[in-house]
């Protein structure tokens, strides 16, 4: 690094390394109430066109292994048994919706995540597949994606998945070092998982994408050298680079962590520059702040066209489609209704059976909200906001709707982060470091300031 390179870091840290949310939505779930009326919910789903298509997740929160940098919703046990009284209620769901929407709705878009949804046996997704296939109509080109643990993964269960229509899978590395696995209690196989990519590339997965994690303790720009190493290997088609949340306060398994062997900031965006200038250099496109993909992936088309969006699955192509979540902590919108079922699991089970709150919490979006949280998808999947298609949508003048908005923006833009001018709002290279920082201008619950309770935008 030059004198340059470290004058710019220096000031992306002092700029970017504060509290801030990552906009996963708009309100942020910090903002959903416990006092919910589900009623709005109900509403919501009555409202809907009878055919109109649906995106499905399916929660499993069942692992093996306690995972120090875990911010998940997880079971941890080895016994397999655990899953039954979990699949009697996940099934007793699903049935409850295939009574309030109607079965036959196609699904475009199910993704299984977790926990560990290869916790699961060959038996469990027999029932489940069964049950899904009876309530909704798949898509003849649907979607069909899933989490899995590649060390805890045996060929004969990934062929299952493939024969079941899964095309799009999605392996959590998060790191090959020993000494980063070691301080996080993730025991990894470097030979095994070579032999899980490859036989996923054989069985002929149309997606195989790997997931790492940068900011965890004992990382470095040299000992990441051997993740991309890794990658250049394989080369696969989706690369998710995570920012490492230390959230002890919200996540008891992270206080076990050594805080000490975490990268300071400075070594911290170190690592993920280096990631960035590796990856781009071999050809990949930068989706949004932590994801990359191949030239001719979807995600890389969508984010050429400005139509790339995101959500609680990540970055989408198919932003219109309502999102039903099945599952212990899984969140559902439908139209402009947030809703969370019960995090714990008891209590998601008491939900089920009618004794207790169905959601956890939940939200129902106005007007206003409705349009920043436009611009703040648009600003985060395509690093772009068109103002003259949000105006013509609207029918506002966008000046003067949001001119407190605009002046705030010129502090960024004099910086050379972004660009404004009459048609649109454009991030520069840098501004992508700060993108989530740029998008809260226009998050009218944080009032320019960050709340306690995110993580850190470095």
């Amino acid at each position: 690094m030059n004198g340059k390179d470290n004058e710019k870091i220096q000031r992306l840290i002092e700029r970017f390394d504060s509290p801030v949310p990552r906009y996963t939505s708009y309100p942020t779930a910090l903002e959903w109430s416990e006092e919910f009326n589900a009623e709005l919910f109900w509403k919501a789903i009555k409202s809907r066109e009878q055919k109109a298509p649906l995106s499905v997740y399916v929660h499993l929160p069942f692992c093996e292994n306690q995972c120090l940098y875990c911010g998940c919703n997880t079971v941890i046990s080895r016994r397999k048994n655990v899953i039954d009284d979990y699949m009697d209620h996940l099934l007793s769901e699903l049935a409850f919706y295939g009574e309030m929407l109607g079965k036959g709705i196609t699904v475009e878009q199910l993704h299984f995540g977790g926990g560990t949804p290869n916790f699961l046996r060959i038996e469990d997704w027999q029932k489940l597949l069964a049950s899904l296939r009876e309530i909704f109509s798949f898509s003849k080109d649907i979607e069909q994606s899933i989490e899995l643990d590649p060390m805890v993964l045996s060929p004969e269960y990934l062929e299952y998945l493939f024969k079941e229509g899964f095309n799009r899978v999605s392996f959590g590395i998060q790191d090959i070092t020993p000494k980063v696995l070691g301080s996080v209690n993730r025991p990894q196989d470097i030979e095994h998982l070579d032999a899980v990519i490859l036989h996923a590339r054989k069985l002929g997965f149309v997606s195989v994408n790997l997931d790492f994690i940068y900011g965890l303790p004992h990382q470095t720009r040299e000992s990441y050298a051997e993740n991309l190493a890794f990658i250049r290997k394989h080369r696969p088609d989706r690369l998710a680079f995570f920012s490492y949340a230390h959230v002890p306060w919200m996540k008891s398994n992270q206080k076990k962590m050594d805080e000490t062997a975490l990268p300071v900031p400075e070594e911290k965006l170190r690592i993920y520059l280096r990631v960035r200038e590796e990856l781009l250099s071999e050809g990949y496109v930068q989706i949004g702040m932590d994801h990359f993909a191949l030239p001719g992936d979807e995600l890389s088309k969508a984010l050429a066209s400005h139509a790339l969006h995101r959500n609680f699955m990540g970055y989408t192509t198919k932003p219109e489609l309502d999102l039903l979540g099945l599952g212990a902590s899984a969140i559902s919108q439908i139209n402009r209704v947030f809703a969370q079922n019960p995090v714990k699991y008891n209590r998601y089970k008491k939900a089920v059976k009618g004794e207790g709150p169905r959601f956890e919490k939940g939200y129902g979006k106005n007007d206003e909200d409705e349009m920043r949280s436009e611009i703040i998808r648009s600003i985060m999947g395509s690093f772009f906001f068109s103002i003259s298609g949000f105006e013509k949508k609207w029918n506002v003048s966008f000046k003067e709707r949001f001119a407190a908005e605009i002046s705030a923006l010129q502090e960024f833009a004099a910086d050379g982060l972004l660009i404004v001018n009459d048609d649109s709002i454009l991030l520069t290279e840098n501004g992508t470091f700060g993108v989530r920082h740029i998008a809260k201008i226009f998050d009218a619950f944080r009032n320019g300031n960050a709340k306690t309770g995110f993580s850190r935008g470095i």
